[in-house]
């Protein structure tokens, strides 16, 4: 039998405020396997990004277990949460994750050099994924010298340039016209990669292999 790349078992979490404490989800159980698609749909405030940054080592559970890859990530410190995530997941969130003084290829580039590639086949490597996502053009460019759906591309170009095992999406295509955002969503669902990503686009989420949704607190298969 094949190893989840993502198994939680009974994680929840809950976030304090000067009114009270607010439980987010409770009970998860998930598991995500090499190389599939699943898309996360839930409403508004629903807890959608608080389990993937849990997925991602970002947060911590305060019940239950996130594992990646058979290693629980709160066994793990918080360089060797880093270290993998710059190696084996690659994360693209709908808060900016570009460096703004960097260019767009300075940005790849940097990433790249975090996951062991030298700076010929680093470059080479950045300039194969932005042609792969269109955006080859803007590469000398600053994050804000370019619009909001190239910005994007780059983005998940940054979070696809160490080959990682599993890609985190945030609503990644929300700012592409429909042409654009099915030839980006293809070029990702091609990839040998698990990707699990947010959308409130059903058609988009219809594409995965495996469509959940969040609500109560847990996950359901839809």
């Amino acid at each position: 039998m094949t190893r989840p790349i993502v198994k939680l078992a009974g994680v929840s979490k809950a976030f304090e405020s000067p009114t009270g404490v607010t439980k987010v989800l409770d009970g998860v159980e998930l598991q995500i396997q090499p190389g599939q698609k699943v898309s996360l749909v839930g409403p508004s405030g629903s807890g959608k990004s608080t389990l993937l940054s849990l997925i991602a080592g970002l947060l911590p559970p305060d019940a239950g277990t996130v594992e990646f890859d058979g290693v629980v990530l709160s066994d793990l410190d918080d360089g060797a949460r880093a270290a993998l995530r710059c190696r084996r997941i690659g994360i693209a969130l709908q808060s900016e994750n570009l460096i703004p003084f960097l260019s767009v290829l300075e940005n790849l580039q940097l990433v790249l050099g975090f996951g062991g590639r030298r700076s010929g086949s680093g470059r080479a490597r950045a300039y194969e994924l932005l042609e792969r996502m269109g955006v080859a053009q803007r590469a000398s460019h600053l994050p804000r010298h370019i619009s909001g759906g190239e910005a994007q591309r780059v983005a998940l170009a940054v979070a696809m340039a160490n080959d990682p095992q599993l890609l985190i999406a945030d609503e990644m295509v929300t700012q592409l016209d429909e042409t654009t955002s099915s030839a980006v969503v293809s070029d990702i669902f091609r990839t040998d990669m698990a990707v699990l990503f947010v959308t409130h686009d059903t058609t988009l989420a219809d594409r995965a292999d495996l469509r959940l949704c969040l609500r109560h607190r847990r996950v359901e298969t839809r």
